[in-house]
């Protein structure tokens, strides 16, 4: 009996550390990002690119990486480390690579939200955004799906707020990543196209 009982909390215990290695991992991963950052390093494009050079052929699962981290800490705007990825792997493969990392950040983020709410949204945004996504937290479901998919529609909005509102609302995670999956491509390829447009023309970059 004793010994069932001592099985029992064994796989209750395995059941809960299974439960929180995600949550663990994605700690660690932001208070890397935290901690680099701190160090001077990720802080500009030619950094972020420096950075993920050194990982010889896993620059790309860095990079997707590095992307998946940007809407829940981030540490230079999404559509920079964007243009990175497209001046190191090429236009296209950069931008699907964006594509698959910013999906699955905003996945993370919307996730989050629900389980943490405002608690989380507090903790990760500075205190201007906190504000806008307060005001923003009152629209009903409806809205916050017309809003999302005119945020992606137009890249320079601020998409990353809108998921965490997302997910502080009644609209499902089904229903969120049909939008995300669907619109999210156009909205890293315009601003990572447009971007390196204007840095062809000038000597920013």
């Amino acid at each position: 009996m004793a010994s069932r009982a001592k099985a029992k909390r064994r796989l209750a215990l395995q059941q809960k550390l299974i439960q929180l290695a995600p949550a663990l991992g994605l700690a660690a991963l932001i208070l890397l990002t935290i901690h680099l950052r701190r160090l001077g390093l990720l802080g500009s494009p030619q950094e972020l690119q420096e950075f993920i050079k050194q990982f010889g052929s896993f620059a790309v699962v860095v990079f997707i990486v590095v992307q998946a981290i940007q809407p829940v800490v981030p540490f230079i705007p999404g559509g920079i480390a964007t243009v990175v990825g497209m001046l190191m792997f090429g236009n296209i493969p950069g931008i699907l690579y964006s594509y698959v990392g910013l999906v699955a950040g905003e996945f993370v983020i919307f996730g989050l939200a629900r389980r943490y709410g405002p608690k989380f949204a507090r903790l990760v945004l500075s205190t201007k955004n906190y504000q806008t996504f307060e005001n923003t937290l009152h629209r009903r479901t409806k809205g916050i799906r017309r809003l999302l998919i005119v945020c992606f529609l137009f890249p320079f909005l601020p998409d990353d707020i809108i998921c965490l509102v997302a997910g502080m609302t009644d609209l499902s995670f089904k229903e969120y990543a049909k939008i995300v999956l669907t619109f999210k491509l156009w909205s890293v390829a315009s601003y990572g196209y447009l971007i390196v447009f204007v840095l062809h023309k000038t000597t920013l970059f």
